[in-house]
């Protein structure tokens, strides 16, 4: 289970350990002009070739909070621009700030979520039209009050690959911003699915490796990206409807016919196995033409239980995570 972080002094050594991670692996140190829609402010901003951050505290409003801004590159001229904010509360819990830091309570690891609020207004933006669009991972979190949310996994707080988990989802932030902005969205959920209730994973106890787990769920966007140029690319000149919904990873529509079904999981566990084909098997119902892939990192199953999967009729595509990059192995 993963519980969101309320205590005050909890929160802060939260914020206190992302800016510290931050710091170390964004090097560049400068102070320079961050420009908003209301204006600019001059900012403390750590940055390297790709991602940039900067954070301070905001007492002056309704909900005190910690605004954590980050961008892409650092540009030389003019004010740098702002793609998304993580702004977690000062203490409590409330859906009015677009962060929060979560415990994973298996393995005691912090955790960085994003609501999924996108767009300041923008047309053609906002939090269900992100949702439907997004390929990341989204995790069930449950708030002190036995609400239950459902937020973005950002980044694990003490992953030595903090920095790249986070800029894949400002990358991802970013060209949705630029996608809903032009009217041209490339990601269209298919059919009635397209609304389905959001899939909570196994919350159960992970022994052992759960940490490096948490970093894959992180870049699970990344993966799914990947993964769709991969498939784009199989189908050559066919033209082929690519996407995904809150509740698929990835399918492909020919001819308005669903062809391919595709699960990404973080772990290859026999409990993520399970999911991946309950969940393949429910969203092909009814389409026998439909092939079905578990996508796993790479892991050395036995040779039994890959038969069975494959008799059971599903495919199984491997991967692995470097340095921020995915490849496949087969």
């Amino acid at each position: 289970m993963i519980t969101a972080v309320t205590d005050a002094r909890e929160i802060e050594r939260c914020q206190n350990a992302l800016a510290r991670a931050l710091s170390r692996q964004l090097k560049k140190k400068g102070t320079l002009l961050i420009g908003h829609p209301g204006g600019s402010f001059t900012g403390e901003v750590y940055s390297n070739n790709t991602l940039w951050f900067s954070s301070f505290k905001i007492t002056d409003v309704p909900v005190k909070r910690y605004w954590n801004g980050f961008g892409l590159a650092i540009r030389q001229h003019g004010a740098q621009i702002i793609v998304v904010e993580i702004n977690p509360p000062v203490r409590g819990y409330t859906a009015q700030v677009s962060g929060l830091f979560a415990k994973d309570n298996e393995t005691g690891a912090y955790l960085l979520l994003h609501r999924g609020r996108i767009g300041g207004g923008r047309k053609g933006t906002g939090k269900n039209a992100f949702a439907d669009w997004f390929r990341g991972k989204w995790v069930e979190v449950a708030a002190s009050d036995s609400r239950v949310d459902f937020a973005i996994l950002v980044a694990r707080l003490e992953s030595p690959n903090i920095a790249d988990q986070i800029l894949a989802f400002v990358n991802e932030v970013a060209l949705f911003k630029e996608e809903a902005t032009s009217g041209a969205l490339t990601r269209h959920p298919r059919g009635p699915l397209q609304h389905t209730i959001f899939n909570p994973e196994f919350h159960g106890k992970k022994k052992g490796h759960r940490s490096g787990t948490l970093d894959y769920e992180s870049f699970h966007g990344l993966v799914v990206n990947k993964l769709a140029e991969k498939v784009r690319l199989a189908q050559g000149r066919i033209r082929a409807n690519i996407f995904n919904t809150r509740a698929i990873d990835l399918g492909v529509e020919i001819g308005r016919q669903l062809r391919q079904l595709y699960e990404v999981k973080s772990s290859a566990d026999l409990q993520s196995l399970y999911s991946a084909i309950g969940q393949l098997t429910v969203h092909s119902c009814g389409e026998p033409q439909v092939t079905k892939t578990i996508v796993i990192p790479v892991r050395k199953l036995h040779p039994d239980l890959r038969k069975t999967i494959s008799t059971l009729g599903f495919d199984i595509l491997e991967y692995r995570i470097k340095g921020g990059s995915v490849e496949f192995t087969n």
